[in-house]
């Protein structure tokens, strides 16, 4: 595919991005949303990652990378990718979907875009419960893109929501991509926990890695138990699946939930919607797990939920 963009549309994206506050978030200084009950605190300079989550004054769910200060993650040229802990939204799949963006058609596709993993976004709007954050427009290969994360803090929970703006689409000149390559994924790392917890959608297909334990039955009807605890070396699992959780300090659960409309996960070929990646038991600094979520379709667009407690 060797489609170029007019040199209008290029204009056009280049004013989009002029039109974007400039950031105040050049050091890895966190915005704070907070209410009576909970707290987030977000890095726009490491491209918006969600670096705590918890009940306010309580613990962080999340697992961070100690060195993660350190860090560099502006990456110029291709550094090593740095893992600093956290959630974070990338663009999938993790070949086809991440060449796309490299601009290349084979071979290796690691790291991540680098505008995707580590450019600082600038912060469009912030209030003490809302923050809105954007990318300024990229081009990779033959596709011009931006990428907007919401936070929203509430009484009971945190919603996120991250879309590619139409940016992307074809009216920008170039072919719109196909829809089993389109797609947001987020990656929530925490602590290694005993055991994840995940609700299954439909027949409850699943894919896993010889590592990983079989699914069992959960604590409740149409959840399933992955007993982490058995594990020694790295595995992963992907499933139809739309809820994800862990027991969290201080009593109920740590829960992540993909709340996309159906039209984003039927027809899907091979389960995906709902991953969990466990790291080997002696990783270093030390132990962790992701909960991650595929977002499919032609909007592109994702929304999570994150809960604390019952």
């Amino acid at each position: 595919m060797n489609t170029r963009l007019p040199l209008n549309a290029i204009l056009a994206v280049s004013a989009l991005s002029a039109t974007m506050p400039a950031s105040n978030a050049s050091a890895a200084t966190p915005v704070v949303l907070e209410n009576g009950s909970l707290r987030a605190e977000i890095v726009p300079a490491w491209a918006g990652r969600l670096m705590f989550f918890g009940r306010r004054g309580g613990e962080n769910v999340l697992w961070t990378n100690p060195g993660a200060e350190n860090a560099t993650v502006d990456q110029k040229g291709k550094p090593a990718w740095k893992n600093v802990g956290g959630e974070k939204t990338w663009v999938g799949s993790q070949g086809a979907g991440w060449r796309l963006f490299l601009g290349i058609e084979s071979g290796p596709a690691w790291p991540p875009p680098a505008w995707f993993d580590s450019t600082p976004m600038r912060v469009v709007k912030a209030d003490p419960t809302n923050l809105v954050l954007r990318t300024a427009a990229h081009a990779g290969g033959d596709w011009v893109v931006a990428l907007e994360r919401e936070f929203d803090l509430r009484a009971d929970c945190l919603v996120m929501r991250q879309r590619l703006l139409p940016s992307q689409v074809g009216a920008l000149g170039a072919e719109p991509i196909p829809d089993d390559i389109r797609r947001l994924w987020s990656v929530a790392q925490i602590p290694r926990p005993e055991f994840v917890e995940m609700r299954l959608l439909g027949g409850g297909r699943h894919e896993k890695t010889a590592e990983i334990p079989e699914p069992v039955p959960g604590s409740e009807p149409d959840w399933v138990r992955i007993d982490i605890a058995k594990m020694v070396g790295n595995g992963k699992i992907c499933a139809d699946g739309d809820a994800l959780r862990v027991p969290a300090a201080g009593g109920g659960w740590f829960t992540v939930e993909q709340t996309a409309p159906r039209k984003f996960l039927d027809a899907i070929e091979k389960p995906g919607r709902a991953m969990v990646y466990a790291s080997a038991v002696d990783f270093d600094p030390s132990a962790y797990v992701e909960l991650e979520f595929a977002a499919y379709g032609p909007d592109a667009e994702q929304t999570l939920v994150m809960r604390v407690g019952d």
